[in-house]
């Protein structure tokens, strides 16, 4: 995929990331590895949601972590820098390494309430569809977080052809 077309497809998602996605993002600039703030909690949680979905496939390399962190930072309305963003990720993919991903699903599901876990989930399926075509372990990996964060499959099913159609409609 070119960037025109990643492009596009950020344009085209960007609407379906939650309204208030960058809400918290001062007080995360001044806490990043510990946000004790809640709204900087809660998105310092919906961010490494996106960074875990992008990671799925075990292999995330520098083009996907640099598209990750163009789509972030549009998305958040350009409160965070992308310096920010990238040692945010090298910070969480040291947590990711340490405890695995479900390890992390089940702390972020202590973090996010209900609403927020159905963000994070929806911000998850953004990042897959964004950048690339969603493959089998990355799917998997959705219906993961759906039971993680306790969201009905056929809930989750529904958000995902949702935004896989928005996508496919471009």
């Amino acid at each position: 995929m070119d960037d025109t077309q990643r492009q596009e497809r950020t344009r085209v998602l960007g609407p379906s990331v939650p309204a208030d996605l960058a809400a918290g993002a001062k007080a995360l600039k001044s806490n990043r590895d510990a946000p004790t703030d809640p709204q900087a909690a809660r998105l310092h949680a919906l961010l490494e949601v996106a960074y875990l979905a992008a990671a799925a496939d075990d292999d995330l390399s520098e083009h996907e972590i640099d598209h990750l962190v163009a789509n972030l930072h549009a998305w958040l309305g350009h409160e965070l820098e992308a310096r920010f963003l990238v040692e945010l990720f090298d910070h969480l993919a040291q947590q990711l390494a340490r405890e695995g991903f479900q390890g992390r699903l089940a702390e972020l599901a202590k973090v996010l309430d209900a609403p927020s876990r159905r963000d994070a989930y929806k911000l998850a399926c953004v990042t897959a569809l964004c950048d690339h075509e969603v493959h089998d372990d990355e799917l998997a990996f959705l219906g993961g977080i759906a039971d993680a964060f306790g969201i009905p499959a056929d809930e989750a099913q529904g958000i995902f052809d949702a935004l896989d159609e928005a996508v496919g409609a471009i």
